[in-house]
């Protein structure tokens, strides 16, 4: 997971690179962990002026209070609430969008239309684009709305991009 730190900005990684990893190194792989980290990276190049210049002698460690990482005991509290109105998106989200993948799929057919491998192709974003929508209420919680944004959509479009590049390759099959 310590690959993720090249995404912060430099100035930040010589002044807290090395902290962060000592607290990363120690923990498991997790989606939780990994959009932490993507979420702080967004954070740290958006506010600079909160990595000081220097730094004092003994100063205690402050990466996981300013990161607000979950792992190091500072991420937000989620509550019962949060887990609810996640699984809520989660499913009524997939829901929703897989009866409108459906009926778009039936219209298609139903006109002979051309781009069918590519909308059968993105039917897994039914479920990934609810299921990410839903992390602002668990892993993203307490995130700038930009950081939010960024990574729902930016995940979305990577994974809308793969699907779409085989969707591609099976019609060259």
């Amino acid at each position: 997971m310590t690959w993720l730190l090249k995404l912060y900005p430099p100035r930040w990684r010589r002044r807290y690179g090395a902290e962060l990893a000592d607290l990363v190194a120690g923990q498991p792989f997790s989606i939780g962990l990994a959009l932490d980290l993507i979420g702080g990276a967004i954070d740290a190049w958006r506010h600079p002026q909160l990595v000081p210049s220097t730094s004092s002698p003994g100063e205690t460690p402050m990466i996981p209070r300013i990161m607000q990482l979950a792992c190091g005991g500072y991420g937000p509290e989620i509550t019962r609430t949060d887990k609810v109105r996640n699984l809520a998106i989660s499913v009524g989200g997939t829901v929703v969008l897989s009866l409108l993948w459906l009926a778009l799929v039936w219209l298609a057919k139903r006109h002979e239309f051309s781009g069918q491998t590519y909308l059968l192709s993105a039917a897994p974003m039914m479920y990934v684009i609810p299921y990410l929508i839903g992390l602002r209420y668990t892993s993203l919680k307490g995130r700038s709305a930009l950081s939010q944004a960024m990574v729902i959509g930016g995940t979305s479009a990577v994974v809308l991009a793969i699907l779409m590049a085989a969707g591609w390759i099976s019609t060259k099959i």
